[in-house]
């Protein structure tokens, strides 16, 4: 109703019963009362009945007027104050902007929004601009504007906005624009809400989702009943069956029947009691494959803790479970030959002890060697070697039957456990070992003629447990070994004090040599024909702080077997060339000094480097030092001596053949040779004069040397009519207890010749 009209109609209606009221009135009263002066009383009564009537009415439309307007002010103070409070409850920010003034109503809500007390805040629209990060201003402003002009039909947009605590919030705003008759924009209503940790948990799913898809684990959702209603890539990839086999079923179509229903029990037990189980499983895959996996269920409930969904994680674990077979096998096997290896073999022989006590059996261990195999290694290669390897394994492994277990110590050591009682036994097996290498090995195009050597060790008369018994089996081994090779030898308890005699001569001299308990001793070396000495040679010797003078030959066999005899020979080498130089600054008239150079320390290398070295830091002239070397030395690699004899002659020092005769060169080696001289060895010139076999070996390597310009030292000569002959047949030097025994640099030097003046 227009309020206007209602105030106009009033008005009018009040006018013309006033009017009537006026007329008619003065006249019903000149009508009824024919003396004026109660016409005027009554007149005067009208006037106060129409004043009253009048404030009356007036009362009645005003009382009813203000009650109406009372009734609309309540209503809308009750909705002012309904809308407040629904305001202040929703999280959200309202506002409302005027676009002719630009001033913006901003709602407690926003004011909470952007973190302002609510009397911070204002109506200025840069509050708001003000606040957009620098990266979305623009674009924000844009989406704004284009709503304002009517290109989009609505506003919606995300963006950013500073909060007074520091760092930005994500905000999501929509809104409408309120356009006048015209179509001009007059203000824009929105709303804005937070959606700072709505955006983190859509980051969260997304990462959760990509994780889900991308993961190597296989994923299996179900829902409270076990129904499939989700899985990933990688459940296909591991089982072989598409969403489309398995969605809508239940798991246990993965079932590979290996677990028991107790298996499944426990496991529910445990879902149902911690809402978790973990385990390893057996499943089958699409394909009929049966395969182990490592699963882990959880069971997922809502806010009201009801069950809802089970998630399954699972990995496949054959890869695994092969690996680790695979290690396990490379732990107890030799990766070469795929033979036991010394951790299983301690393992059998443990299991064979037990039964040989359990059942009064018994048994045997045979340590095997390769004779010589470094020869082998170290002329045709590695890769020949380990092929040798290989087949040397195959061939001992045909002369073993079900009682006997074949195992690969390393290098070229092996071992077989005999289970019999009977001694014999060991002993047949031994002789079908050696037996069995003596046809030649076809190896690379090479014939390989190999040999092994045997211990045997019998349990239990020999020992009762495993460190002993391989003792004991190395032991004979090393006795084998020492009676020459291609054998085999049973343990007795005099090798085992053989060899713990090794094991503490060879600790005892490294601590020699690092105590300087080594002394050098020199044998003089004299001319037969004028009886003039005219070198030395230099002999190793140890002087033993609690045993006195140790004997060589009984720590030289272990120096070589321990690989000591190269520091023993570059020690030897640095004093000889000291103490040449001392006797030559002080006058004495020696032409040379003799230095024996090991098999080891000649075939090894560096050499000539070592022997430069000593002359250089001694101040020795290369021609007073003469090299002994044995023939038996150079002939293991002839091509490769030659050329290091040829790099030593270069350094100007003598080379000696020592022990000449007892090896096996050829002449047609022994004239490309680069030497001085020849040494026949002492044990052909024990037998001198009269041995007739001894007499013409020595003539003949006499005669040898002569043809080939070379000179001659005979060893060993302990009395004058071995002089005598040597002399005799034209041999130069000699040396031996006849001419002096070997002695220290300071007893010697009384002998020792002196330059004239």
């Amino acid at each position: 109703m227009n309020p206007r009209l209602s105030a106009l109609r009033i008005s009018l209606l009040y006018l013309v019963l006033a009017a009537l009221w006026m007329l008619l009135g003065d006249h019903w009263l000149h009508m009824a009362f024919s003396e004026p002066a109660q016409t005027l009383r009554w007149m005067t009564t009208k006037k106060f009945v129409f004043l009253g009537v009048s404030a009356l009415l007036l009362f009645l439309l005003l009382h009813q007027q203000f009650r109406r307007q009372q009734a609309t002010l309540s209503a809308l103070s009750d909705r002012e104050e309904r809308l407040n409070r629904a305001l202040n409850v929703v999280e959200d920010g309202v506002w409302d902007w005027d676009l002719r003034t630009h001033r913006v109503y901003y709602s407690q809500g926003y004011a909470n929004l952007i973190g302002l007390p609510s009397e911070r805040l204002s109506d200025d629209f840069l509050l708001w601009e003000n606040r957009l990060h620098p990266e979305d201003r623009s674009a924000t402003l844009a989406a704004y504007q284009e709503h304002i002009d009517g290109l989009s039909e609505r506003l919606d947009c995300v963006y950013r906005i500073l909060h007074s605590h520091g760092g930005y919030r994500w905000i999501h705003s929509r809104g409408r624009v309120e356009r006048g008759a015209d179509g001009e924009a007059l203000r824009m209503t929105g709303i804005s809400r937070d959606i700072t940790r709505q955006r983190s948990n859509e980051d969260h799913l997304r990462q959760a989702a990509a994780v889900f898809e991308a993961t190597q684990e296989g994923l299996l959702v179900t829902d409270s009943r076990g129904i499939i209603v989700h899985i990933n890539p990688s459940f296909s990839r591991i089982t072989g069956y598409q969403a489309e086999d398995v969605l809508g079923a239940q798991p246990s179509i993965l079932k590979s029947g290996r677990q028991g229903a107790a298996f499944y029990r426990r496991m529910w037990e445990s879902l149902l009691r911690d809402d978790v189980w973990s385990g390893e499983i057996w499943n089958r895959r699409k394909s009929g494959e049966v395969y182990p996996q490592w699963q882990h269920i959880r069971a997922v409930r809502n806010e009201q803790g009801e069950l809802t969904h089970y998630v399954a994680v699972f990995s496949d674990l054959s890869s695994l479970k092969r690996s680790q077979h695979e290690l396990d096998f490379l732990a107890h096997h030799d990766p070469l030959t795929g033979l036991p290896n010394r951790l299983l073999l301690r393992e059998r022989i443990e299991q064979a002890l037990a039964r040989a006590e359990r059942e009064q059996g018994g048994g045997a261990l045979l340590s095997i060697d390769l004779d010589h195999f470094k020869h082998i290694n170290d002329s045709l290669g590695h890769s020949t070697g380990d092929l040798l390897i290989k087949a040397v394994a195959e061939r001992l492994q045909t002369c073993l039957d079900e009682r006997c277990t074949l195992a690969r110590l390393g290098g070229d050591e092996f071992a077989v456990i005999l289970e019999s009682p009977r001694q014999q036994h060991a002993s047949s097996l031994a002789q079908r070992l050696l037996e069995a290498m003596d046809p030649p090995f076809e190896v690379n195009g090479q014939t390989i003629y190999m040999s092994v050597s045997l211990g045997v060790s019998l349990f239990p008369e020999d020992a009762r447990n495993v460190d002993h018994l391989m003792q004991h089996a190395d032991a004979a081994l090393f006795q084998a070994k020492a009676s020459g090779r291609s054998l085999y030898a049973f343990y007795t308890p005099e090798l085992t004090a053989r060899a713990r005699s090794h094991v503490q001569v060879e600790a005892a001299l490294r601590h020699a040599l690092d105590h300087n308990e080594l002394r050098i001793y020199f044998q003089p070396v004299h001319d037969l024909l004028s009886g003039r000495m005219i070198g030395v040679e230099s002999l190793v010797r140890w002087q033993h702080p609690q045993r006195g003078l140790v004997s060589p030959s009984e720590f030289i066999p272990v120096a070589e077997e321990c690989g000591l005899i190269t520091a023993l020979d570059a020690w030897m080498l640095d004093q000889a060339c000291r103490q040449m130089r001392a006797w030559l600054d002080t006058g004495i008239a020696l032409d040379y000094i003799a230095v024996n150079v090991s098999s080891r320390l000649f075939g090894r290398g560096g050499l000539e480097q070592r022997v430069a070295l000593a002359l250089e830091q001694s101040g020795l002239e290369p021609h007073h030092l003469e090299l002994e070397i044995t023939e038996s030395a150079v002939m293991q690699n002839f091509d490769q001596a030659l050329e290091l004899l040829c790099q030593l002659r270069l350094l100007g020092v003598h080379l000696a053949i020592d022990d000449f005769g007892t090896g096996y060169s050829s002449l047609m080696r022994l004239k490309r040779m680069p030497v001085h001289k020849l040494k026949i060895d002492q044990g052909f010139i024990a037998g001198l004069p009269d041995e007739a076999e001894d007499a013409a070996i020595a003539c003949a390597v006499i005669a040898l040397g002569q043809s080939m310009g070379l000179r001659v030292v005979a060893e060993g000569i302990e009395r004058p009519d071995q002089a005598a002959f040597l002399l005799t047949h034209a041999c130069d030097f000699g040396q031996g207890y006849w001419y002096g025994k070997p002695q220290p640099a300071e007893a010697l030097l009384a002998k020792l010749p002196r330059n004239p003046g």
